[in-house]
């Protein structure tokens, strides 16, 4: 069992290692030009605020349900011992803070990918364009694999 644990948390750090290799590859890519810039600040603005806001609500209805399962898992009859409760909700926390973090660095990389993914298409056609569009989408595709095979473990 042990030997499971240390190769999922392995695979998750690998994941996790290349989605970071995959996000300097991306982050080479052309930007664009000044208006292409302006557009592209503006959308990411514009994310990161629906972000933040999403994220407020969110983190009321987690902790609630958060509260629920610890009360459910607490009473229930069928429990291992007293800390069922406390180590469901603190499972779910996790589940949710990972999955937040990788929500949020996804549609950074997302936005960040879009603008370069047309100046690719500008410069290199469709080839160039799909280059730059998959590695952007590697790099939300393996951080999920990471922090989910770490929050598994």
């Amino acid at each position: 069992m042990v030997q499971c644990v240390a190769f999922g948390i392995i695979v998750a750090c690998l994941a996790c290692s290349f989605a970071s290799v995959l996000n300097g590859q991306m982050k080479k890519f052309p930007e664009g030009n000044d208006l292409m810039n302006k557009i592209a600040l503006q959308i990411r603005t514009g994310s990161k605020s629906f972000l933040t806001t999403e994220y407020k609500y969110l983190t009321v209805f987690c902790l609630f349900l958060s509260t629920l399962l610890v009360i459910l898992f607490s009473l229930h009859e069928s429990k291992v011992d007293g800390t069922d409760g406390v180590r469901k909700g603190a499972c779910f926390i996790v589940g949710a803070i990972l999955s937040g973090a990788t929500g949020f660095s996804g549609m950074l990389t997302a936005t960040s990918a879009n603008v370069r993914t047309t100046q690719a298409a500008m410069d290199h056609g469709l080839s160039g364009a799909l280059k730059c569009a998959f590695t952007g989408g590697a790099v939300m595709g393996f951080s999920v694999v990471g922090t989910g095979l770490v929050g598994v473990r």
